[in-house]
């Protein structure tokens, strides 16, 4: 799914396990890039 977002950049709480880590994967296919 092409949301428009590729190369910008996000912060993401929790996202070493679960529902935040599967977030994290999920955009960082998109070309975001996740800190």
């Amino acid at each position: 799914m092409d949301l428009g977002i590729k190369g910008r950049w996000a912060i993401l709480a929790g996202s070493s396990r679960g529902l935040g880590r599967a977030c994290a994967e999920s955009i960082a296919r998109e070309g975001v890039n996740v800190v």
